[in-house]
């Protein structure tokens, strides 16, 4: 099964897919979790300098970065779901959508350049839904400087309209399921598992 763990930024995706991937792990299961980007890859360690604000990326560059990063890791990640793993990952290429097609990347052009990559299907989308507002009250709390997208509340809202278009549409897959992510990291912690039926 592969469970993806979407939202805009601060909305809690990287410490719920953790605190999953142990509750999973508890229960017996195999697990593999996947962050983007990955900041130790090539790739996303050039999106990392990009959301530092150290280099300029145009958002179709952006786009293609964020896929390559995940496309490196398409086998491994095909192979673990053969061998029975319950594959995690915190953002998946609907992240990639949500965020460049925001910029102006064309959302139908994004579509089907992943149709075309063929990467595998996510079985559930877990979305922590959050007011952009609040995620950026977050962030600060979280660390001192945010990077190139975490302060810019018109984006993050787009970034959400964009997140919810993908929802009402029922792409890439129906199941969809969103979560509260205004509550305590403990509360969504608990509506996640329940949704899971862990």
């Amino acid at each position: 099964m592969l469970i993806v763990f979407e939202g805009i930024d601060a909305s809690g995706k990287t410490t719920v897919s953790r605190m999953v991937k142990e509750a999973l792990e508890r229960k017996g299961f195999r697990t593999a979790l996947y962050i983007y980007p990955n900041k130790s890859s090539i790739y996303g360690s050039i999106i990392d300098l990009f959301l530092k604000s150290k280099i300029f990326l145009t958002p179709q560059e952006q786009f293609f970065l964020y896929l390559l990063d995940m496309y490196r890791d398409k086998q491994d990640v095909v192979d673990k779901l053969l061998k029975n793993y319950i594959v995690l990952m915190d953002r998946y290429y609907t992240s990639t959508i949500a965020y460049q097609c925001a910029q102006g990347f064309d959302y139908r052009v994004a579509k089907t350049v992943i149709e075309y990559l063929a990467m595998p299907k996510p079985d559930i989308i877990i979305y922590l839904d959050i007011d952009p507002r609040i995620a950026i009250e977050r962030k600060l709390i979280q660390k001192k400087s945010l990077d190139i997208f975490e302060g810019n509340i018109e984006f993050l809202a787009n970034v959400k309209k964009l997140y919810l278009k993908m929802i009402e549409e029922g792409y890439p897959i129906k199941r969809w399921i969103v979560i509260d992510a205004m509550k305590r990291i403990e509360e969504i912690y608990i509506d996640v598992i329940k949704a899971l039926d862990i």
